[in-house]
């Protein structure tokens, strides 16, 4: 399989962006297919293989047998038709039909009225090619890391969950490898699977940092506790990337700082939500209405410091005041500013 040269895949081809494409024969030139319905591409799909062997040679054909050590396939031989079985330790690449298509995928996952026919797009090129994911290369699996996080975004959790479990045990990467299992988690929760959201995300926690980049252990462990109506629990477990934090960004911190508000009220406790209210507001925090539990649980606590910091906004946005006579400078700067 070849990387094609589109912009926009090239960031993919180090995983950091969409997808990858995946990689022909190193002489193989492609171009983008004007035909692009689902059923054309799949029959491309269907089309025989190639096999590129460690000694140079390459022999295509159709895939008639697989057990993970070799590989047979029905080859043209003069009239009639032969079957060739090659090791593995004999192969140096397999080259799959239907490259030229990923352009159109990318196109598809960029278009909203696309959505379906991009996920089906993603499946196909599953089908065809997730049983030789020993086969490929790193970086060739990276448009079914995409595919994951696709079927993800888009309410496919289930689907993400068997595409991670599928992939991840021929990922090397570390970064790669976090994104995984973080989307693993994800996938558990937003897909009603809570025991193994719970079971991963206690997981997470014994490896993260509580003043890394993400909370999202936490976040998830403190909601899983919130929803039980465990909050006690939920409020220790939000409150510790909480306390942990500082003025670099974390992902999924004002989760965090939600829940343990709500979980602070629910246990009657009195000066916490107003500290972390104002927490809140003073690192710019809004509520987060994105997350299903919290939409429209602002406390009161929070409503409050919202309306502080817009009368001090109004206060800051007024007309300066105007006086009678000139102020002295000096007199008129703040008592802690001293010369």
């Amino acid at each position: 399989m070849k990387v094609f040269a589109y912009p926009f895949f090239r960031k993919a081809c180090q995983y950091m962006g969409l997808f990858c494409l995946s990689i022909l024969a190193s002489n193989a030139k492609v171009s983008a297919q004007e035909t692009t319905s689902l059923s054309e591409i799949r029959t491309v799909l269907a089309e025989p293989i190639t096999l590129i062997l460690k000694n140079g040679n390459q022999q295509s054909g159709r895939i008639i047998g697989w057990d993970g050590e070799s590989i047979r396939i029905e080859v043209s031989l003069g009239d009639g038709l032969a079957e060739v079985a090659f090791p593995t330790s004999d192969i140096r690449q397999i080259v799959f039909p239907g490259n030229e298509y990923l352009e159109t995928l990318y196109e598809w996952t960029q278009d909203p009225a696309q959505t379906d026919d991009a996920l089906e797009l993603f499946n196909a090129l599953y089908r065809q090619r997730g049983a030789y994911f020993s086969l490929l290369r790193e970086h060739e699996l990276a448009i079914f890391v995409s595919y994951a996080e696709f079927a993800l975004k888009h309410g496919q959790a289930i689907r993400a969950v068997a595409v991670i479990d599928a992939i991840t045990p021929y990922i090397k990467d570390a970064s790669i490898l976090r994104r995984l299992e973080n989307n693993l988690m994800w996938g558990f929760f937003r897909g009603g699977m809570r025991d193994e959201a719970e079971a991963k995300a206690r997981e997470w926690i014994k490896n993260a940092d509580p003043a890394g980049p993400s909370a999202l252990g936490w976040r998830l462990l403190a909601e899983l506790n919130y929803e039980n109506e465990r909050f006690e629990e939920a409020f220790w477990i939000a409150l510790h990337p909480v306390a942990f934090s500082n003025q670099m960004p974390m992902e999924h911190l004002d989760v965090c700082y939600a829940l343990a508000l709500l979980s602070a009220e629910k246990i009657r406790l009195k000066e916490e939500p107003i500290q972390l209210s104002k927490e809140m507001h003073e690192r710019g925090f809004a509520w987060p209405e994105h997350v299903e539990i919290l939409k429209g649980q602002a406390p009161e606590s929070f409503r409050k410091e919202s309306k502080v910091d817009s009368e001090a906004t109004d206060l800051l946005d007024a007309d300066p005041l105007q006086t009678p006579s000139p102020v002295d400078p000096v007199q008129s700067l703040p008592t802690r500013i001293n010369f």
